[in-house]
This record gives C-alpha cells, structure tokens and sequence, in this order.
C-alpha cells in the first residue's frame, strides 16, 4: 500500500460512502440512509444534494424522494476499464477462451481485499453461467477467489478472507498452485462449476485471476484438465507467462 502524507478530504469520503450505500440499498431514502451510514439528516441532505447535482445520484418521483445511483459510474467505470492496458489486452484472451471451451469466461481483479469481475465474455449456449461485471468473488470459496489465495502466504491469504475459516488447507493450495488452476463446485453458485487460474504481475504477485463457468452438467469432472490447462495458458500469457 502507498502511504500518501497528506491530509484527506472528510467531505469527500462521506460522498463516496454515500454513493457506496445508495448503490447497495436503492432506491432507498434519507432517513433510512441516515440511519445505514449512522450520520447526521442535515449533513447527509447537503452531500445527497450535492451528489444529484454532480450527476451521481438522481431521485424517483416519491414524496420524500429516495435515491438511486445514476449511469454517472457505470460510464466512469467504462471508461476505466476500456483504457486499462489489462483487461484491453485480456478482452481478446477471454474471447479465444470462451470459444475454446464453449463456457463463459471472465477476468476478476484484486482490489486490496475484494476480488470483482472487469470483463466477461460470455458463453453463447441458451444455458450458462451469467456474471455482471462489478459482482464480487469471495476469496475462500469461488474459483477465482482460491486461485489467488493459492499464490499468498498463509498470513496474506488469511487477511484476504472475510472468513479465514472457510480457507483451504496450506496442502490444498499447495496443490492449485502446483497444477495451475482451482476449483469451485457449486459453492458460489449452485448447479454452476467454476476453474480459475491466477494472472500474476511481473513480481509473482497475484493481481487477479482468469476463470471459466458452466452449467455442471457440461462442466464435468472429465472437462477439468483440459478446461483447467487452458484457463491455466491464457493467465499465464496475461500476466506475462510468470508462475511459481
């Protein structure tokens, strides 16, 4: 982590949890958002006031209004991550993948300690795994989630988790390290299989992962391998080849 010694901007941070807390409960109105972030009515209305004004958030036609995010981030976001050089380069990658295999690929990021979907390319069958891009993997059990955790020290992996306990065995990484790509069974999303493999930067250090989802009745235990080797390839070729 960067340490930056300057001060921060107390108002600036109350907006951003302000539209943290519309995106997770709207429409949802001032008292009920007073009540979620535990502040003050009068400062809140102020910061809501001036979120609608910048164009971040925008009301629905109640009496008092409740809130709702506006496409204000979901064009940010966009833009973010149409000119980040990694998911640019991963997009064609995924693409290649999710034709290789017939399922649905996508490339999840590490963001200090949330994992979340920057791009998908998503499988063409009438059933398959649906995954938006901003939804969260949890670290202990996706297939993304363990891939990463494979590539950490005990100690990291176990700040990484919201719930250490729901980790893994040292010997259980040992082996998706070994191998090159994890597994998750229906434990994220039942009747769905995932395999993930872990796109590391030029240090070894893990920055995200790579991982196909299907339907379990198509992705069946014979498919591993062969699925996992290519997921395991495309990382790999993101990342810059580098594995340990």
């Amino acid at each position: 982590m960067i340490d930056i010694s300057v001060k921060t901007l107390g108002t600036l941070a109350r907006g951003l949890r302000v539209v943290e807390a519309i995106a997770e409960h709207q429409p949802i109105g001032l008292t009920d958002l007073s009540r979620v972030l535990d502040e003050d009515k009068s400062a809140l209305q102020r910061t809501l006031a001036t979120l609608h004004d910048a164009g971040w958030i925008r009301p629905l036609p109640d009496s008092p209004p409740r809130w709702e995010v506006s496409v204000k981030p979901l064009v940010v976001a966009g833009r973010a991550l149409t000119s980040s050089p990694l998911p640019a380069r991963a997009r064609p990658l995924l693409g290649s993948l999710r034709d290789a295999t017939g399922e649905t690929a996508h490339l999840a990021l590490v963001d200090q300690s949330t994992i979340a979907v920057v791009d998908v390319a998503e499988g063409k069958q009438i059933v398959r795994t649906a995954l938006q891009v901003g939804q969260v993997h949890p670290p202990e059990t996706s297939a993304a989630g363990r891939a990463i955790c494979a590539q950490l020290a005990p100690d990291t992996r176990a700040a990484l988790a919201s719930d250490p306990a729901a980790l893994l065995t040292d010997d259980e990484y040992t082996q998706i390290r070994t191998r090159g790509w994890s597994l998750c069974e229906g434990a994220v999303q039942p009747g769905s299989t995932s395999i993930g493999a872990a796109v590391l930067d030029s240090s070894g250090n893990p920055i995200g992962a790579v991982i196909v989802s299907g339907p379990d009745t198509r992705l069946t235990p014979d498919r591993y391998a062969e699925i996992g080797a290519l997921v395991r390839d495309t990382a790999a070729e993101l990342g810059g080849g580098r594995q340990h």
